[in-house]
């Protein structure tokens, strides 16, 4: 057995009643994490829990959810939580109802995506601007689910007061017994366009008892430890920095030197098409090398050959062509 690294380590981390140990998640992400992506980052290891992509809850409704691939988890996958993308005009008991007879770990209420289709269907981050809504979907929540229950939000609007409103989310946010907060400490508007604020993070676990997950620009174990140690944070959310580099929780908690990347990219395209066959597949290979390409020093080769590729074999067979022609890599994705 491995031996951890006790500076990541924290088996008093829970939410609610749920030990997540160590304090590595990783984060909902549209197209991303899905079933496939989720199965490799369980061969690596490294982890506490993952979360599923953000899902809408009336999508849930009409899904087979022990086989669709927004929703099936294997047992190798340890703790999920569900991330839900909520709007307060669905039909919540017939969500949560639902979601109960897969049994998640956790589920979790998306209160940060900037993305303009989301926020034109009232959702994500439009959810945390409509103070009232937010109450109705957030009580709700809480009646329907008695498990660990989870947010994640940013900043919101970058407007006078906003200190003043986030301070009201965080005490609605206790009002309903929500069990952790994910923050990422951007403004709604900023996308991913300037660093994350994390000098903001003690002044944020200073306003709460609820556990904060740091989420935002974390790349190495330097900083996972930094946020760790220095911001209050019980736990740390890795994101796109994890879809580049899957073994990157494993490195972090143990240690461990990087593996052997055409490994790695083989091992995902085939669980990805065991899972979406192949002609779905495609599309959600050439996103995921979006960020793979991140790897190596020329990486726009990489990702340009994979983009272009018309159909599934052809795809393949580049990325071999690339993958043992011994790409530079770069030094940090």
């Amino acid at each position: 057995m491995k031996s951890m690294n006790i500076s990541v380590s924290n088996p008093s981390f829970k939410i609610k009643t749920l030990p997540i140990d160590p304090p590595l998640l990783l984060a909902p992400m549209a197209g991303l994490t899905h079933s496939a992506f989720r199965r490799l980052i369980s061969e690596l290891g490294g982890y506490g829990a993952l979360f599923t992509e953000m899902l809408s809850g009336t999508a849930l409704t009409g899904e087979d959810l022990f086989r669709s691939t927004f929703t099936k988890r294997r047992d190798c996958e340890g703790k999920v939580l569900y991330q839900l993308r909520l709007s307060g005009t669905e039909n919540m008991p017939l969500i949560f109802s639902r979601l109960k007879t897969i049994h998640p770990h956790g589920i979790d209420i998306n209160l940060g995506c900037p993305a303009p289709e989301i926020k034109r269907q009232k959702s994500g981050a439009a959810l945390f601007d409509d103070m009232d809504r937010l109450k109705e979907v957030l009580y709700s929540c809480r009646k329907l689910w008695d498990g660990p229950l989870s947010v994640k939000c940013r900043l919101g609007i970058n407007t006078p007061g906003w200190q003043d409103r986030f301070t009201e989310r965080i005490r609605l946010f206790e009002q309903c017994d929500i069990d952790a907060i994910t923050v990422h400490p951007r403004f709604t508007d900023e996308k991913l366009k300037r660093k994350a604020r994390w000098n903001l993070f003690p002044w944020i676990t200073s306003l709460t008892s609820i556990p904060i997950i740091a989420n935002g620009d974390i790349q190495t174990a330097q900083d996972t430890e930094k946020l760790l140690s220095e911001s209050g944070c019980k736990a740390v959310m890795l994101g796109r920095t994890a879809i580049a580099k899957p073994w990157l929780f494993n490195q972090i908690t143990y240690g461990d030197s990087t593996p052997d990347l055409k490994q790695i990219w083989e091992k995902f395209t085939h669980y990805t098409v065991e899972d979406f066959g192949e002609y779905k597949a495609i599309g959600k290979i050439k996103k995921f090398s979006f960020y793979f390409a991140q790897n190596f020093f020329f990486n726009h080769q990489f990702h340009s050959q994979i983009i272009s590729a018309p159909n599934l074999e052809m795809l393949l067979s580049r990325a071999q062509k690339f993958l043992l022609s011994e790409p530079k890599l770069s030094k940090q994705p």
